[in-house]
């Protein structure tokens, strides 16, 4: 009989009937012998409906990695930005309708305003006044279509074979949050610095952002373009929370003004735990990596080098950068506190904001389902945010993990500087080298592989 059940369970959920699958599953849940198969269609059924308040409910009850791991998903899409977000719509004719034939067309400008049509709605974009989109290299256009879209419809993949010439200068994809600033803190002080900001209601405060801004501004007279933008309601139209489509769609704002700007190289703060470590708890040799030799060729063939300034070092390295500097008392990544403060509940504020003693909730709800997934989340900084803040006792089954010295993790990598190129790299290497130490050979970093099953 109980082979028969689970034959009708799963005949259930392959075909799509999540809710009979599921109340079938209800029935073996106690039996202990089918109660894992019953948990596993469970809560993967109320995923696939994407009920998140229920996926975190059912994994409270009957807790296990998969059920934590899916939990802390759930968590990431439970925000007020997990719907379907409507699109404003441009002028009256100035775009015509979705053609994945005629990218370039799908583009327009109204006043100091350009749009974009993707096939779900307008988005757009407000630029300086004196931009002007038509003097803008079709390259560039492609590329952004390119990164908007591509998660979704492949078809825009490389399209058309446009190519730009390099220009002179070169600008950072500035987050105001700490890896952002410690690239800002490494790169020459000509540097363009521009924020995108998301300028739809959502959980998201600028007010951080605008405190670190006007600090900048006002010590250095350096200026910050800011460019306001609603693209991140894209990923709500498949099913995803509110947030940029894919990796480099945070420096979709710096592609589009690249000749306005006479660009040929954009920066982002990405550090060791994005480049040399998959999902931050396995070595991978980011230089001769697929992503790698992708996205860099790909920047190349409009004239733009991808820089990484920080690649070297990890999120530790970059928090530590930052606190030495005169702006940390202006700095504060979390996305959702205001005038300067953390919220205190969430994950950046406790990997972020704990280690520099700020005030933080380290078990909140969101911190506690991070820190239950396996693996774990953002695994060697927060390994070393746990242990920096003596909060071991949250994660008992890492002790052996969290016992290992972590000393170099605050340390630089040097072949990182191999990726930059020639007119970067001894700049970056020289501030470096000020503020952190070189890590000793054989690199640890080489050996990581925190989760191997």
């Amino acid at each position: 009989m109980r082979r028969i059940n689970r034959w009708l369970i799963r005949r259930a959920y392959n075909s799509g009937d999540w809710v009979k699958a599921r109340r079938q599953a209800f029935v073996l849940l106690k039996n202990i012998k089918d109660s894992e198969f019953a948990q596993d269609i469970i809560i993967r059924s109320y995923w696939n409906e994407r009920r998140w308040d229920d996926v975190i409910s059912f994994s409270r009850r009957w807790p296990g990695t998969e059920a934590e791991n899916l939990a802390s998903m759930a968590l990431e899409r439970l925000d007020p930005d997990n719907k379907k977000i409507a699109f404003e719509e441009p002028p009256v004719g100035l775009l015509p309708e979705w053609n994945s034939k005629s990218i370039r067309t799908m583009w327009a400008q109204s006043g100091d305003r350009v749009w974009f049509r993707t096939p779900y709605g307008c988005v757009h974009f407000d630029v300086p006044e004196d931009y002007d989109l038509r003097s803008t290299n079709p390259a560039l256009i492609e590329l952004a279509t390119e990164i908007l879209l591509f998660p979704w419809h492949k078809e825009v993949r490389k399209y058309g074979k446009s190519t730009r010439e390099a220009g002179s200068k070169i600008a950072l994809s500035f987050s105001c949050g700490v890896d952002s600033t410690a690239a800002m803190l490494v790169m020459p002080e000509d540097t363009i610095l521009a924020y995108h900001r998301r300028d739809f209601d959502s959980m998201i405060d600028h007010s951080n952002a605008d405190k670190l801004i006007s600090h900048i501004e006002g010590e250095s007279g350096r200026k910050v373009i800011q460019v306001n933008s609603d693209h991140e309601k894209i990923r709500t139209h498949e099913g995803l929370s509110t947030g940029f489509s894919s990796t480099y769609a945070v420096g979709i704002h710096l592609i589009l003004l690249a000749d306005h700007l006479e660009l040929k190289g954009i920066a982002f703060g990405t550090p060791i735990d994005n480049c040399w470590l998959v999902k931050g708890s396995k070595y991978r040799d980011f230089c001769n990596s697929i992503h790698w030799k992708r996205w860099g060729e790909r920047f190349k063939e409009v004239g733009l080098d991808l820089l990484f300034p920080i690649n070297m070092i990890s999120e530790a390295g970059a928090l530590r950068i930052c606190g030495n500097s005169s702006l940390i008392d202006s700095l504060n990544s979390c996305l959702r506190g205001k005038n300067g403060e953390g919220c205190g509940e969430c994950w950046k504020c406790f990997h972020k904001n704990g280690p520099l003693g700020r005030k933080m909730n380290p078990k909140s709800n969101e911190t506690r389902l991070f820190l239950k997934s396996r693996p774990l989340r953002t695994a060697m900084h927060a390994l070393w945010a746990i242990k920096k803040m003596n909060l071991e006792y949250l994660v008992p089954d890492l002790k052996h993990l969290i016992d290992s010295d972590f000393g170099w993790w605050e340390k630089y990598y040097p072949p990182g500087f191999d990726i930059l190129p020639e007119y970067l790299k001894k700049h970056v290497q020289d501030r470096i080298a000020e503020e952190l130490e070189e890590m000793d050979s054989p690199y640890t970093l080489e050996g990581i592989n925190l989760f191997p099953n």
